[in-house]
């Protein structure tokens, strides 16, 4: 379960992640499957985008680790590989 703490703040941060990136929608998820699971990843994060970002979408992710003080891994539903969508989706946070 994802910290309401961490909810909140994302919230904050959501004007202007829109403005300088936009970003349309984010939401945050658990995920742990035994193969997949990263222990150097703190905090799974999903973004809708108004544009595609190319080489930005490091620099919002570095921006957003700042902020938020913890690793993260962002990723677009576009890149979310269809056997773990399901599982993903039952246990995501809008934001």
């Amino acid at each position: 379960m994802i910290s309401k703490d961490i909810i909140n703040h994302i919230a904050r941060l959501k004007p202007e992640l829109h403005s300088r990136w936009g970003v349309k929608k984010i939401a945050c998820f658990d995920i742990y499957l035994d193969k997949h699971r990263s222990f150097d990843c703190e905090l799974n994060i999903l973004v809708e985008l108004e544009r595609p970002l190319g080489w930005e979408f490091f620099a919002m992710k570095e921006w957003l680790q700042l902020k938020l003080r913890m690793p993260i891994d962002i990723c677009t539903e576009r890149s979310i590989k269809s056997d773990l969508r399901k599982k993903i989706f039952e246990n995501i946070e809008f934001v």
